[in-house]
């Protein structure tokens, strides 16, 4: 029983190996063409998640000191003006939320304490709290907008993955309305 048809199980273990590096064993990891007249599925694309009514619509950025671009201080956009995040209650649910905002996969960490340098301007959000399944920073809980007892000193700043959602495109509504008002208060 030993040999079938001349082989024995090491034979069996070594065609099996050479079969699964086979092009049929590798297509289910590479793209495989569709034969002529059969429709290919249309191409995967990045779909936002919706941003609930009542939530403002915030933009985001990473800004500050000896820093790569998926790394940096929090800066908020938020009633026509640039202002930071403080670390007080900041966790890495909030960090995950802002790096999924600006297109990153996920984040790595968060860093308390300006480590990237004192933000200027207002401290839009202090004691943050996400689950980490918001669609924006804005639909975090907080004191309110504007309202802390920060000093920039205690801006907080993330470092998120290298990766990019894929397809992921910026919401670009905001910009007019940034550099408007960067013309107007110069």
């Amino acid at each position: 029983m030993e040999r079938f048809l001349g082989f024995n199980h090491n034979h069996c273990f070594f065609m099996l190996f050479f079969i699964s590096l086979s092009p049929l064993g590798l297509a289910q990891y590479e793209y495989w063409p569709y034969l002529p007249g059969y429709p290919e599925p249309p191409p995967q694309v990045y779909q936002p998640p919706q941003r609930p009514a009542n939530v403002p619509k915030i933009q985001l950025r990473l800004a500050g000191q000896k820093r790569k671009h998926n790394e940096g201080r929090v800066e908020v956009f938020y009633s026509g003006e640039w202002g930071t995040v403080c670390d007080d209650d900041f966790s890495i649910h909030a960090a995950h939320v802002i790096c999924r905002e600006l297109g990153y996969v996920e984040a790595v960490s968060w860093l308390p304490s300006s480590k990237y340098g004192k933000g200027e301007g207002k401290i839009w959000m202090d004691n943050v709290h996400c689950n980490g399944k918001e669609t924006t920073l804005a639909a975090c809980t907080s004191n309110g907008w504007g309202v802390t007892d920060c000093k920039h000193t205690e801006d907080v700043g993330v470092v998120c993955s290298e990766k990019r959602i894929p397809g992921f495109k910026f919401d670009n509504s905001l910009l007019n309305q940034i550099e408007v008002n960067v013309l107007q208060n110069p």
